[in-house]
């Protein structure tokens, strides 16, 4: 039964990656991360590109809870974070490119798919990196807030620091994109 339900599904495989692209796009503006500190600050991709733009170009906003300013303090947890947005700038402009040339179109889409599933679990490495790190500074400063939230570092974090949808329509998108390399080129 598997293997008809395979071969069917392989019938409609140039419908594959056009999806992808379609749920790779979204994920640019979609929340992938939401800080509960202060107000609830929602960050997408744009974002926190948009953010490091401008720390770059040396200016800082006030309006927005900086996100690459937390997340500097621990260095893996920051490396992973601009990893994971540069897979995924990369992957989104292979797909893109992938569309106007024909001639090497297997071969960005496959990579496009590879890069886009590298971004989503570097990000998922980069939110529970940096939770386990402010958990351990935590507990080596004597606790959070005194000793009544002794011993609950890790729930305060995760109630502070919440994973938002964003990431996983990117893993999903490169998913199909290598599907889509598999089943039809």
């Amino acid at each position: 039964m598997p293997k008809l339900f395979v071969k069917k599904l392989k019938k409609y495989s140039f419908i594959l990656f056009p999806l992808s692209i379609g749920i790779m796009l979204p994920s640019l503006i979609a929340p992938w991360v939401t800080i509960n500190l202060s107000g609830q600050h929602s960050h997408s991709p744009f974002d926190i590109i948009k953010s490091a733009i401008s720390q770059s170009a040396g200016f800082v906003s006030q309006n927005q809870f900086d996100l690459l300013d937390l997340w500097a303090k621990y260095t893996d947890s920051y490396f992973a974070l601009i990893l994971s947005m540069i897979t995924y700038i990369t992957s989104i402009t292979l797909m893109i490119l992938s569309i106007a040339l024909k001639k090497n179109r297997s071969k960005f889409i496959l990579i496009a798919g590879i890069l886009a599933m590298s971004s989503g679990i570097s990000w998922i490495y980069t939110i529970e990196s940096f939770k386990t790190h402010f958990v351990q500074t935590a507990v080596s400063a004597g606790g959070i807030i005194g000793e009544e939230w002794k011993g609950q570092e890790s729930t305060i974090i995760n109630s502070i620091i919440v994973t938002g949808f964003g990431h996983h329509l990117v893993i999903l998108a490169g998913t199909l994109a290598i599907l889509a390399y598999l089943w039809q080129y």
